[in-house]
Formats: C-alpha cells, structure tokens, sequence
C-alpha cells in the first residue's frame, strides 16, 4: 500500500509554514543553550525580556561554568564537519563559535518554556523519538494550534513537562507489562490479560488500526490508575506501529454485547484528555461500530467533551458494508463479518523474551551513535534556520530529513536494549522491524 504524505508535514510545507517550523526550532534551540540566529526576525510575542526562571538561572549558571559546559552534548554544534554536496552547494557550515556568542542572547527564553529545565527536557525530547522524525513530531502541536508559535510552543512544554513530571510515560512503555505481571499489579495486569484492545492491520489511508472491545470492562475490577496505565500504554505502542508517512492510527470501537454494565465515564475522559492535549494529530479515524440502542444518550453526554478537530473524525458504521468501506475486509474480523480470524489472546510474559536488556554495552554502544545523530540533527537545523536564501535553506532542509530518518533507524536498532516487551509484542501485533502493513 501507498501511503502519499498530507499537507503540513515537513515534507510538504509550504514557505509560510517552514518559517514558522523555524521559529518554534529557533526558541527550542535557545531553551537549551543552543546558539542560532535566525535569518530572519523571529516573533516573540510571548517572549519575556526578562525571565526569572529555571530556565534563565540554568543560561546565567552555564556561563559562569565556560563554554564547554554550557552546551553540553550539543557542543559540537557549529563546528566544521564534512557533509554532502547537493547540486554543488556545500553543507559545511563556515560559521564559527565566536560569531555565534556576540548574538546570543539567554534571555530571549520563551515563555511557555520558562518553569522548565533545559537539559532535562532536551533529553526528554529526544528519548520521545520513536520511529517518527524530530521535525514531524513537532509539527503534531504546531498543526493542532493552528500554526501560531506560542500556542504550539505551549502545548509542546506542557506536553514535555507532563511526560517527564506527571505520567512518567517513558517508563511505562519500557517496563512492558512483565515487571508489571511481577509486581503484582493485578488491575493493570487484567487488561493484558482480557485483551481489551488490540492491533490488527490498517485502514485503506494505511493507518494501524487498534480495535477497542468495551464489552469485556468492568469498573469494579480494577483502579482509575490500572487503566490510565493501560491506556498510555496502549497509545504508546500505537506509536511504534506508526511509520511515517503515516503518522496517525484508526481506532475500532466494537460495541457488539455492549450494555450499561459496561459503561465508565472516567477512561473515556482520561483518553479524550490525553488524545486532545499530548497525542495530537494522533488520531485518524475513530470508529463507533455497532453502537446498540442504549448508545445515543451516552453519546449525547461524551460529544459534549470532545474538541471539533475530534469529533469531526468519528464515524459510525453499523455493518460490515460500512465498515468495509474504510477498511479492507482482510483487516476486519470474522467476528465482525470480515475475513480476519484472529483471535486475541494473553501469552504470559517470559524473562528470555528480554535477554537483550542485559547487554548493556550493545545498548551504550547504540546510545552513543544516537547522541552523535542528534549532535548531526542540531547542526542541520541551525544551518537551515539560519540560511539566507532559498536555496541554502532547501539544502539544509534534505539534510536534515535525511539525518531524522537515520535517528528513526537508530531507535529501531536500540529499542530491543532498553524497552521490556509486552503482550502486543508477543502476540506479533507490533514489529518495528517490518514495514506496514504486517501481513496475517
């Protein structure tokens, strides 16, 4: 399957849209003590001249700690490195360390970014790489605030600062469900274990599709937190099924056998929170399958939580011919009227299926190459930020697409080294080392 890339990726931006992709990079940049001087003016709108903030404290620190300190693993950022010509136009940038410092400037710290640690979020950032590029992650909050930088730069912080300080998602996605299933946690472990939700193919725009059974829940059988657990975790591995071009997953809500019993308005709201405030442009199309007549009033009381862009995506379907007509009948299953006999189900979590995690120099050793992939994709992003024409800027712009394709390659390789699997993975649901779609 073709998957074609849509309008507003880094791809297919248009100028208006790549100036304001700079602008966002070029406040990040300065977040982290990077130095880069835009081309062009920069709007700071929401920029303070004066910020007494973390942010600002960690800047005035670093430069009382010498420059070597103060950029930290981004160091090698402006130095003279070979690259490739493209059409005789060289990437190796001229500018020097000096000429960067007189223009650099701490204070000009947006901000949305101001109660934050840089160091800390920069790590945060890239460790929130999966198998997406750094650019197209960050044009998910930019496209959902409507291409105005400071709201994108909002959304983004609070979205940094609630994975690292709130969620602890990292953690959950590494920790898989068998030092859960060790732990005891009996709740969390019951979801797996039932099989809520699962991945099962694509739809015809080739988005993975995760099916959503809420037939088999129950509210008294488990905690508010062993299903927002859950659900982070499920939306996780959506992540990983994603390859760009394709950037969103479809969501199936079977709502055969669903009755009032069923029923629990807190993991709606949780997942309509989470969708709407840290997964945007996450979401592709969600489909309400089945809906029993009991459906409607509840329906009447959850539109009203849902943002436009969100609800704009639900479609209901009521049979197979419907459905059909969004996703191949191969995908659909057998218990729905497709051709799909697959059957969940709970495979125990084994300790040699994580082997890999021991090997610890394997993973320092992929660890290392990333950081250098990281140092390339600074370089690349200051150099096209900081471009004076057309040209030099589109040069820069296939580096860097380039340089994030090769960080996308890299978690591929790391990821058997630092994530515990998961009954998605032993059930062969995901596989990062297979393009989409996964044949049945």
């Amino acid at each position: 399957m073709t998957v074609s890339t849509a309008p507003g990726h880094f791809e297919t931006l248009t100028a208006d849209q790549e100036a304001r992709l700079k602008d966002v990079w070029t406040h990040l940049l300065k977040f982290w003590g990077v130095p880069v001087t835009p081309a062009a003016s920069v709007a700071r709108s929401a920029t303070s001249a004066s910020v007494a903030s973390k942010a600002s404290k960690a800047s005035e620190h670093s430069e009382k700690s010498g420059k070597k300190k103060r950029f930290g693993m981004f160091r090698k950022g402006h130095k003279k490195t070979k690259s490739t010509d493209h059409d005789g136009l060289s990437l190796t940038t001229t500018r020097t360390r000096e000429s960067v410092e007189e223009t650099y400037n701490s204070k000009l710290i947006h901000d949305a970014l101001k109660d934050l640690e840089p160091q800390q979020i920069a790590d945060n950032f890239w460790n929130m790489l999966r198998t997406d590029t750094p650019d197209n992650l960050l044009l998910r909050f930019v496209r959902a605030r409507k291409w105005d930088v400071d709201k994108s730069l909002a959304m983004f912080a609070n979205t940094l600062h609630w994975r690292l300080k709130e969620a602890n998602v990292d953690q959950i996605l590494w920790d898989g469900d068998r030092i859960p299933f060790e732990n005891k946690e009996d709740g969390f472990i019951l979801q797996m274990q039932l099989n809520k939700a699962y991945f099962r193919g694509v739809d015809k725009a080739g988005r993975p599709i995760v099916v959503i059974r809420p037939r088999l829940h129950n509210a008294k059988k488990q905690t508010p937190k062993d299903l927002e657990k859950y659900t982070l975790l499920v939306i996780e591995i959506m992540r990983l099924a994603l390859q760009e071009p394709s950037d969103s997953a479809s969501i199936i809500f079977d709502m055969t056998g669903f009755t009032m019993a069923n029923m629990d308005y807190g993991p709606v709201n949780f997942m309509i929170g989470i969708f709407e405030a840290h997964y945007p442009e996450s979401l592709g199309k969600l489909f309400i399958h089945k809906a029993p007549w009991i459906f409607p009033p509840i329906w009447s009381v959850v539109k009203n939580l849902l943002d436009p862009v969100v609800a704009s995506k639900i479609v209901f379907t009521k049979s197979i011919k419907d459905l059909a007509e969004h996703v191949d009948t191969k995908y659909i299953s057998a218990d729905l009227g497709g051709e799909d006999d697959y059957q969940p189900e709970w495979i125990e979590p084994n300790p040699e299926d994580d082997k890999l995690l021991d090997d610890t120099v394997t993973r320092d050793t992929i660890r290392a190459e990333r950081a250098e992939i990281v140092k390339e994709y600074i370089e690349a992003t200051v150099n096209w930020i900081e471009a004076k024409t057309a040209e030099e800027s589109h040069k820069w712009k296939v580096e860097k697409r380039k340089v994030g394709v090769k960080l996308a390659e890299n978690y591929i390789k790391l990821d058997p080294y630092i994530r515990t699997k998961n009954n998605f993975d032993r059930a062969g649901c995901v596989n990062l080392q297979a393009p989409l779609p996964i044949d049945f």
